[in-house]
């Protein structure tokens, strides 16, 4: 009687593998094909619910900017806006030096309204609106006439874009440097 073939081992099979044998590759995924296929897939539910989670910190640490041209005061910090400012209105270091205590100032104040307000949403609006005026003249007293009419054209674009605003009566300044 014959005895029964054993079953080579792994090790011999990977040997064999490396020397080129593709029916030792063959033996060694059908023996570790479903093994391989479920650490895959718990890999790979983990790299997504890892990925997952870095996306929602970063965009809480960083809010993303809805508008795809813009100036937002909005920002978490004056260097962002100075930075945005920086290139769209292509700001020389000596603009930016002048620029930055404005913009800092502007957001801090702009943080009190919105958050130490018990007034009014109009209240607060208008105050709001006082300030980007005031903000508008300091600025307006830096950059160049070409600078300022395109600092202009990017609030107007921004004030087109910001949702629930409500309707304003005729003639009355809705931010950006209107009248200026």
């Amino acid at each position: 009687m014959n005895a029964p073939e054993e079953a080579p081992t792994d090790e011999r099979l990977v040997r064999e593998t490396l020397s080129g044998d593709d029916e030792a590759f063959t033996e060694l995924v059908r023996r570790y094909k479903r093994k391989v296929y479920q650490n895959v897939r718990v890999l790979f539910k983990s790299f997504v619910v890892v990925i997952y989670g870095l996306l929602v910190a970063a965009s809480m640490m960083h809010p993303i900017k809805v508008q795809a041209r813009g100036l937002s005061d909005q920002s978490n910090s004056a260097d962002e806006t100075i930075s945005q400012m920086k290139v769209l209105l292509n700001l020389t270091e000596e603009q930016v030096t002048k620029v930055q205590p404005i913009i800092e100032e502007s957001l801090k104040k702009r943080r009190y309204i919105i958050n130490n307000s018990q007034q009014d949403k109009k209240t607060i609006r208008n105050e709001l609106q006082q300030l980007q005026w005031a903000t508008d003249i300091q600025l307006g007293e830096i950059l160049t006439e070409e600078q300022m009419k395109e600092y202009q054209k990017i609030r107007e674009e921004q004030h087109e874009k910001t949702p629930d605003r409500t309707e304003q009566g005729n003639g009355s300044r809705r931010g950006g440097l209107r009248g200026f």
